[in-house]
């Protein structure tokens, strides 16, 4: 009886955890509320001053470079980054992306390396 206690308190205690993590953290992941933001953004790449397309992009990231997000932008700036940082690291890229959260004036976000 006291083993399944000690399970049940820590799968409670380990959800908790969880959500609290997800309050704090941008990108969100661990979240089970509904989205609470929806942006409209665009990711512009150059390379060695040639500037990618949608497509090539795209290929790039493996992901949309423009159009709506739901979920928080944190995500999209985490993914480039990690690719800036690991498979990209000796390509110089310059990223921008112009984002508007919740149709609020739209700002920008550039990868830095």
């Amino acid at each position: 009886m006291k083993i399944r206690f000690a399970i049940g308190f820590l799968f409670i205690l380990l959800q908790v955890g969880s959500i609290l993590y997800a309050r704090f953290n941008p990108e969100r992941f661990f979240c089970w509320a509904p989205y609470d933001t929806h942006v409209k953004f665009e990711v512009f790449v150059t390379i060695d001053r040639k500037v990618l397309t949608q497509q090539e992009a795209e290929a790039r990231y493996k992901y949309k470079m423009r159009g709506w997000e739901q979920r928080s932008i944190d995500n999209i700036f985490s993914l480039i980054s990690q690719y800036e940082d690991t498979y990209g690291k000796t390509d110089n890229a310059k990223v921008l992306m112009k984002y508007s959260t919740n149709g609020h004036e739209e700002k920008e976000w550039r990868y830095k390396q």
